[in-house]
């Protein structure tokens, strides 16, 4: 049997194509409200879906999507919760991502939203003893299997990147977690310990990941005391 998260979400797309808006609960809401505004096509062809930093669960998401009609080309859309309803319009402009994601997204297979995906970072965090304020919020598909994920950039309250977990938009499984090092201070720094093969290799993996991440346009923001190629709030 479906999770009951995953059956919400199918119902959800499927109302939208009627023209009804589902409830709330199935946030975020994108089949639903990409299929109202702009026909099942657009609904079928969503490649990315993010929010800028928030405190809370967003109430509006920016979603990129291939053009039906055009070849080669992307749409942007913005889905916004407007009185308990999720109503998408047009983006404006035409806003190029840094890369395009290769796969589509399912967004019938999106069984662990947006605030189940937060809590599941949260308690990473927690176990790696890492405190946060800020969410930045990306889905897109495993460029391999096509699974729906999560790209969550965990921030403190001023905006510098403390974490990054990918987790499984589908099962809500934890599949990557780095967290930034914290700088003690400069007297108190310990001697560095050199680092085995295997950590490197294994920071070497993380850092991909997280490269793998940076869809939006080019930018640099601080983390820590450096500068970590970082997507921009739209």
């Amino acid at each position: 049997m479906k999770p009951r998260s995953l059956l919400i979400i199918g119902s959800a797309v499927a109302l939208g194509t009627l023209g009804v808006i589902a409830p709330a609960a199935a946030n975020p809401e994108i089949g639903t409200a990409m299929a109202k505004e702009f026909g099942d096509a657009a609904a079928r062809n969503v490649v990315l879906v993010r929010a800028g930093a928030n405190a809370t669960d967003p109430v509006q998401w920016t979603v990129y999507s291939r053009d039906p009609h055009r070849a080669g080309k992307l749409v942007r859309s913005i889905v916004v919760r407007t009185d308990g309803r999720w109503v998408a319009s047009p983006g404006g402009g035409d806003k190029a991502l840094k890369r395009v994601p290769p796969r589509v997204v399912d967004l019938t297979k999106v069984g662990w939203n947006s605030r189940l995906a937060r809590e599941t970072a949260a308690k990473a965090a927690a176990g790696a003893q890492v405190d946060f304020a800020l969410v930045d919020y990306q889905l897109a598909a495993d460029e391999q299997t096509g699974e729906p994920e999560w790209g969550l950039a965990l921030q403190d309250a001023g905006g510098y990147e403390v974490g990054f977990c990918v987790v499984s938009a589908e099962t809500g499984v934890l599949k990557s977690q780095d967290w930034t090092p914290k700088q003690p201070a400069a007297g108190s720094r310990p001697p560095p310990t050199p680092e085995s093969e295997g950590a490197r290799a294994a920071k070497r993996v993380k850092a991909e990941v997280r490269r793998a991440w940076n869809w939006t346009e080019d930018a640099g923001r601080r983390t820590g005391g450096f500068f970590r190629e970082l997507f921009r709030r739209d």
